[in-house]
C-alpha cells in the first residue's frame, strides 16, 4: 500500500534535518523511490506539497529532478546583490 503524503513529508523533512541540509534536488527516478511509488498521480504531488508546506518546506517538480528546499534564510547565508 502506497504510504501517504504526510508520511512522505514527514520522511523528508527528518531527512533535511539529519543530514542539516536546507535544499536538494532529486531525479525523478530517485523520487519514485523516495515516495516508495511506481506511478504518482497529480493529487498526490499537490497534496505532498501542501504537507510540505505545513513544515516550511517547498517543492518544486520540474522535468528532470524534483526540488525540495526549507522555506527560511538560515543566518549563515549571505548575498550582496550589489
Amino acid at each position: 500500500m502506497a504510504i501517504p503524503a504526510a508520511a512522505v513529508a514527514k520522511k523528508i523533512v527528518n531527512y533535511m534535518n539529519k543530514n542539516n541540509i536546507t535544499s536538494f534536488s532529486v531525479p525523478w527516478s530517485d523520487f519514485y523511490a523516495l515516495v516508495e511509488r511506481g506511478a504518482i498521480r497529480d493529487a498526490f504531488l499537490n497534496d505532498l506539497k501542501e504537507a510540505l508546506k505545513k513544515e516550511s518546506v517547498l517543492i518544486s517538480y520540474g522535468q528532470a529532478v524534483v526540488g525540495i528546499m526549507k522555506d527560511y534564510s538560515p543566518p549563515n547565508i549571505r548575498h550582496d546583490f550589489s
